[in-house]
């Protein structure tokens, strides 16, 4: 099924997505704590874990080790965190990651991909579109749609 899939038009199409939410974020129409929830929602998009499965996944460990080793501190303190802040901590990096980007998106994708897929991280982006919600809410609207 995903041999027929071309990662270049993935990134292609996730890439537009990301400078739209630069846009949007560049002209004060969203704010910061917006602008994260659309990140976490552009990465747990089919399409962005196609991409990871497709050209990433491959080299989990080997990614995972070295973001381990860059900063065994922070690795530690991120893995000991209860859920409810490692949802906070997620959502700043990923904001730090996308807004270090200058305007050069080559490579943000991979980053905010990688951090996602953090062991400590990735239970909270993937069970984000299986969770079935107890809670009502009104409909869910999202910037990228």
């Amino acid at each position: 099924m995903n041999e027929d899939i071309d990662p270049d038009e993935l990134i292609r199409d996730l890439n537009k997505k990301l400078r739209s939410l630069n846009d949007l974020y560049s002209g004060d129409l969203i704010s910061k704590n917006t602008l994260s929830s659309q990140l976490l929602e552009l990465i747990a998009v089919r399409e962005a874990k196609t991409f990871w499965d497709l050209t990433m996944k491959k080299d989990i460990t080997a990614r995972r080790m070295l973001t381990m080793l860059e900063d065994p501190e922070q690795w530690e303190k991120d893995s000991s965190s209860p859920e409810k802040e490692r949802q906070r901590i997620l959502r700043d990096r990923l904001v730090d990651l996308f807004l270090s980007a200058e305007d050069s998106y080559k490579g943000v994708l991979e980053k905010l991909l990688d951090t996602a897929n953090l062991p400590h991280f990735e239970s909270i982006v993937f069970t984000r579109n299986g969770k079935s919600s107890t809670k009502k809410s009104g409909a869910k609207l999202s910037i990228l749609d």
